[in-house]
């Protein structure tokens, strides 16, 4: 699929779930391109992310010391520094260090802020899934049931325990 394709898609998808379009003409003639949430933040200011021609795709912040951060996938990277002088000199230390992965299409950059968006704002959580043994089995029917542990319980129970546990 060739990126104006890709793009186009991407962009009625986000038309779809309410973001806007946002970007001012010079923006536009930059290669910028903004897009805003349908919905605001814990601060009551919007949300917006920006793509840029330069492969970056970046959240934009409009409170705090941070005006932007990127969103970009990282590369972690390790090299190893040669100390020249002092008490350790010959020694080597690890520099840890990470670069951003640029997103070259257009359509991918688009197609990578979508995917974000709906990681990150759209899908529900998952709830805390306990691990469903013995233990838990009969701890439940004690106090949700008034049995006296889970062999206890007629087989309807059984199965109304199970159901309750798997959800």
């Amino acid at each position: 699929m060739n990126q104006a394709k890709k793009y186009r898609k991407y962009y009625e998808a986000l038309d779809l779930i309410g973001c806007k379009h946002v970007s001012t003409p010079r923006q536009i003639k930059n290669g910028t391109r903004v897009f805003r949430l349908p919905f605001k933040d814990a601060w009551n200011q919007d949300i917006e992310f920006a793509t840029y021609e330069s492969g970056y795709v970046r959240r934009l912040v409009k409170l705090g010391y941070c005006p932007c951060y990127q969103i970009n996938k990282k590369k972690p990277e390790t090299r190893l520094i040669e100390v020249k002088s002092g008490p350790h000199k010959g020694y080597f230390y690890k520099l840890r260090s990470s670069e951003r992965v640029l997103i070259l299409g257009n359509g991918d950059r688009l197609e990578y802020l979508f995917n974000y968006i709906m990681r990150n704002y759209f899908r529900a959580k998952p709830r805390f899934s306990r691990k469903i043994d013995m233990e838990w089995l009969d701890f439940t029917a004690k106090w949700q049931y008034g049995e006296f542990g889970f062999d206890t319980c007629d087989s309807d129970t059984q199965d109304d325990i199970l159901k309750r546990l798997q959800q």
